[in-house]
């Protein structure tokens, strides 16, 4: 083993670096998405493709690598054993696993953390000193994922009928949400009808951008309590750094409560780095009979 790779992909993009072992030198690369539950055969593509990139630039083939490649939808199951099957590389060894376990093992450089990531969903996850991984929340838009983006957006939506029911002025705020989903029951009964989780958290942006209005402060209450509540379940009394990623993180910091204020830190790290400190043990792991 003379090199470590890690790889993160996810729906936009898939980023990888590799790292010769001796001397530290690194050659990145980026290709297009890589998410499982959207394209497994494009994903396998976009792998394929990174890891050929990185090869040349570093004059090397797969055979002395160790990677780790962290892709969203690799915690199904069955994408899970359809990629690994199909990836046709031969690395020395690799893992195939979440995006979301790199980037616990990137934001405290593999040390115990517990992380809450706040994008289009939210989920936590706690790293303990003995290696115990362990998830909360993460269920899923239909009835979890409080506290992120596509659920904020979800409770405006719903203020904005509210409004429509009480028949009330628009606000400035609700003035911008109906712009973009609809005024009325004839404009939005057709949009909440095939509205996805991407395109309720693209109005969560409104409710911080229109902070001034009563209800975009209620919801901003509500979005901490969820948050709070999150962090406090992933924690468990336990005393670890608390670490938030995500593209709504740093909205959300200011709302922790002062308990978890004092425990919040920045990440030291991203999910490669966390891919990197997985390919590290896994390649000093012991061999399997």
């Amino acid at each position: 083993m003379s090199y470590l790779l890690a790889i993160d992909g996810g729906g936009t993009k898939t980023a990888g670096v590799l790292q010769a072992v001796v001397s530290g030198q690194r050659w990145q690369a980026v290709s297009g998405p890589a998410q499982l539950t959207n394209d497994l055969q494009q994903a396998l593509i976009n792998v394929r493709s990174l890891v050929q990139d990185l090869c040349r630039q570093a004059g090397i083939s797969p055979a002395g690598i160790t990677a780790v490649i962290g892709l969203a939808g690799a915690g199904n199951p069955a994408l899970h054993k359809a990629f690994s099957q199909q990836l046709a590389l031969p690395f020395a060894r690799w893992q195939l696993t979440t995006d979301a376990r790199t980037s616990l093992y990137g934001a405290n450089q593999g040390k115990p953390v517990a992380v809450v990531a706040i994008g289009t969903g939210s989920v936590a996850m706690r790293l303990e000193a003995d290696g115990t991984e362990l998830q909360v929340g993460g269920w899923g838009f239909n009835i979890g994922d409080e506290g992120g983006g596509a659920w904020l957006g979800r409770e405006l939506v719903r203020e904005l009928l509210w409004q429509l029911d009480w028949q009330k002025p628009f606000t400035p705020l609700f003035s911008a949400v109906a712009a973009r989903c609809g005024k009325d029951a004839a404009s939005l009964l057709p949009w909440l009808k095939q509205a996805t989780a991407s395109d309720f958290a693209a109005l969560a942006p409104l409710v911080y951008q229109y902070a001034s209005e009563p209800a975009a402060q209620r919801l901003q209450a509500r979005q901490a309590d969820a948050i709070n509540q999150l962090a406090l379940c992933c924690l468990a009394g336990q005393d670890l750094p608390l670490v938030l990623l995500g593209g709504l993180a740093t909205a959300c910091a200011a709302q922790l409560s002062p308990l978890l204020q004092q425990r919040l830190q920045a990440a030291s790290g991203d999910a490669l780095t966390g891919g990197l400190v997985l390919a590290q043990a896994l390649a000093t792991a012991p061999s399997e009979a």
